[in-house]
């Protein structure tokens, strides 16, 4: 009996831990970064990272840039309103662990919109999907802070296909910490892995970012 009020203890301490909250502050890099991407948006009539709502209840919605297994790296073209190739990943590397896009509607610490990896089986580049978080990838690069949000498509319950088990969080850190070891002057850490609300956490306050730190191009934006 005593063991298991400590489990419960223990459990009922754990979910009463803080959330760490992403940082509040848009670099003056990305007000920049977001201006011009509005700005060359602006030619199309209906923009993919402009007009699509990030959110869809409590499901996030992705657009895929790469497919899992993909070593093309696809990009999205903000004036185009379409992605393209932009490089092949190197042989020895491989494809892409998970699939891979981005949040519409938010803009990150490098003024990319919001990176979000998709577990599952490869998803056809273009698609939009929507799904529940399943955790939150921490990440940083040459440009600073690069986290990104895992997410999983839903049964028809409501329940998560994919869980973000042990083994893929190895298989895609370890992808991730070395992919951009062909590259001169870059680099690529993940130095661990966050919860669920951290997840949450970073899309509300990148899709903030989006609507309140326009006008502020070349400024630091503070929430």
């Amino acid at each position: 009996m005593r063991a298991l009020q400590v489990v419960v203890l223990l459990g009922a301490a754990l979910q009463a831990q803080p959330v760490a909250e992403p940082p509040t502050l848009l670099p003056a890099v990305a007000t920049t970064q977001l201006a011009t991407s509005l700005a060359v948006a602006s030619a199309q009539r209906r923009h993919v990272w402009r007009d699509t709502p990030p959110l869809e209840g409590d499901y996030v919605r992705a657009y895929i840039e790469i497919g899992r297994g993909d070593r093309r790296k696809w990009e999205f073209d903000m004036r185009a309103n379409r992605r393209a190739i932009d490089r092949i990943m190197p042989d020895s590397l491989g494809g892409y662990p998970v699939n891979y896009g981005f949040v519409p509607q938010t803009v990150s610490y490098d003024g990319d919109p919001f990176d979000v990896l998709v577990l599952g089986p490869p998803i056809e580049g273009g698609s939009i999907v929507s799904g529940v978080i399943v955790g939150l990838m921490h990440m940083e690069d040459e440009k600073g802070l690069d986290s990104k949000v895992v997410i999983s498509r839903v049964d028809a319950r409501g329940q998560p296909l994919h869980a973000l088990t042990v083994a893929d969080r190895e298989r895609i850190a370890g992808y991730f910490r070395v992919y951009k070891t062909h590259e001169a002057d870059k680099f690529s850490a993940v130095p661990g892995w966050g919860s669920v609300a951290e997840g949450r956490a970073f899309v509300d306050v990148t899709h903030r970012f989006f609507k309140e730190c326009r006008g502020k191009s070349g400024l630091p934006c503070r929430l």
